[in-house]
């Protein structure tokens, strides 16, 4: 494995450098007028976020709630463990790129090779290039990674949708702490959460007002779960509501979460597309949601949580 290109820059997001780091601001300026009033020194550290991966005109300033609480406890963050929905190509177990690094327009970002071997050793996932190939989940992370935390390195795992993600969470959790005490390693989950409309084939509600409240509830009993680590409950969920992209990536950092010792997660934002930018009536549509997990736990340490 080598580099992995910024193939989706010019699109999703900037391929400039300071069109982007500009975007990034913007997001940034966002999420803070989100966090306005928000008081994170009694919540405890923060282990893990679960953040939103549309084009950053869309769903940055929500994803960006999510960067700036672990900004707020961090000046410095060694890695970021990024659990990502997987759209492309069908993965039965966890995909991993090992080796090399991930290119931006703000310079590229290293994998963390020390814990990806750990996690190989462990036979928690394999290695899959070809799961990361176009796929937008973990790539729209690294604008914010680069920009808010530019030393960091960064461990891509492709999450699929299935059953035992929570379970992989926690042992990826394990395996990161013995393998790095003492360097601070945070848990990034990227999904989006329902896609509403006829072209994603699901319009229960029409549209307008009625579709809006409609995929609000949907997305809610999904985030409760999040929040609540309900971790047997989060794919089943996921799956019967058709509420997340991303649930087995989701159910991996909650799991990772709680092997920290998270006791529920918060949300810190939501918002449809629609909300952030209306045009005309609301009938093809997503929704985004941040969820930070925090613990008293002093878990960048090895041994047990």
């Amino acid at each position: 494995m080598g580099t992995r290109p910024d193939s989706l820059a010019g699109s999703w997001y900037p391929a400039s450098a300071s069109a982007l780091r500009a975007e990034v601001t913007a997001c940034a300026r966002y999420a803070k007028g989100r966090l306005a009033g928000t008081d994170f020194r009694n919540r405890g550290t923060p282990v893990a976020i679960v953040v939103p991966h549309a084009g950053l005109a869309y769903s940055g300033g929500v994803a960006a709630t999510g960067y700036l609480a672990v900004r707020e406890a961090f000046v410095r963050v060694d890695a970021f463990v990024v659990f990502g929905a997987v759209h492309r190509f069908r993965v039965a177990v966890p995909g991993l790129w090992a080796r090399g690094e991930w290119r931006t327009p703000l310079g590229d970002i290293q994998v963390d090779g020390e814990i990806a071997d750990a996690l190989l050793d462990a036979g928690l996932c394999e290695e899959n290039e070809a799961a990361h190939r176009g796929d937008n989940a973990i790539e729209l992370q690294t604008p914010f990674i680069k920009a808010l935390f530019p030393e960091a390195k960064i461990v891509p795992l492709a999450a699929a949708f299935f059953p035992g993600a929570a379970g992989f969470g926690a042992n990826a959790s394990r395996v990161v702490r013995e393998t790095a005490p003492g360097r601070v390693v945070i848990a990034v989950a990227s999904t989006d959460l329902t896609h509403y409309g006829a072209s994603f084939g699901v319009m229960p509600a029409g549209v307008g007002a009625p579709a809006l409240e409609w995929t609000r509830k949907n997305d809610r009993r999904f985030l409760d779960a999040l929040t609540g680590l309900d971790l047997e409950a989060i794919v089943p969920i996921a799956a019967r509501d058709g509420s997340a992209c991303g649930a087995g990536a989701a159910a991996a950092a909650a799991g990772w979460a709680r092997e920290r010792g998270a006791e529920r997660g918060t949300v810190l934002a939501y918002a449809t597309s629609h909300d952030i930018a209306p045009s005309g009536i609301a009938e093809h549509f997503v929704g985004y949601g941040s969820v930070l997990y925090a613990s008293n736990v002093d878990c960048q340490k090895g041994g047990s949580a």
